[in-house]
């Protein structure tokens, strides 16, 4: 696995290996890593509360068959910042299973997918450039009613959502000494990258300042 920092833009339901992605391989039955992303995640005090997340929403399984990707992992801070205004993060770092509307937490974890790119970022943009990138968020439709099925087998991208067969984007700009992700068109706003990055053995992961945002569902 190399370490550097390039960015495209997502996640959904399968089983490993019916298909695979661009950019992404899904690890073999056979397959021995000595570290992964959760292992990084679990030795950084950074991430309890996107651990937490991961866990509720059923993702752990998900980064640990996934393979060259890159993890934007939201630091307690930025947790905590994001689900003092949204009751949906809220609810999944503190409620009780009682609280959830949606037992298999399909929400928070679209929201969590757009936080996931399909390549392992090996170098950062040029200074004074936006650079777009595949996530593994790809954009569905609701569920109606929301699920209190619960399950099991981990949760995978599917290549079918509301914008056909693509996934969402995100956008990287680099200037000067501060690269953020999720910027606009002219690379301004979006999450700070605070943390060094650091090579999970299937992924990259990037610690950054604030909660990235899935744009807003044109069919709404």
């Amino acid at each position: 696995m190399h370490t550097s920092v390039c960015l495209h833009c997502v996640f959904s339901i399968a089983f490993l290996p019916l298909f695979s992605f661009a950019g992404q391989v899904p690890l073999s039955p056979d397959s021995v890593t000595s570290k992964t992303l959760v292992d990084v995640l679990n030795a950084d005090p950074d991430y309890t509360s996107l651990l937490r997340l991961l866990q509720r929403t059923r993702l752990i399984p998900t980064l640990n068959k996934l393979n060259g990707i890159t993890l934007f992992a939201p630091t307690n801070e930025a947790v905590k910042e994001h689900a003092s205004t949204n009751t949906l993060w809220q609810i999944g770092l503190d409620g009780s299973t009682s609280d959830l509307t949606d037992n298999v937490q399909e929400q928070l974890r679209q929201q969590l997918f757009y936080h996931l790119l399909n390549e392992s970022l090996l170098s950062l943009p040029p200074a004074e450039k936006v650079v777009c990138y595949k996530t593994l968020l790809y954009p569905q439709k609701p569920l109606d009613p929301p699920s209190h099925d619960p399950r099991s087998h981990p949760w995978l991208p599917i290549q079918n959502g509301t914008l056909g067969s693509e996934p969402q984007r995100l956008r990287l700009a680099k200037f000067e000494d501060t690269v953020n992700v999720s910027v606009d068109a002219f690379g301004k706003g979006g999450a700070k990258i605070v943390k060094d990055i650091q090579d999970g053995g299937n992924g990259i992961v990037i610690g950054i300042n604030k909660i990235i945002v899935p744009p807003a569902d044109l069919g709404k």
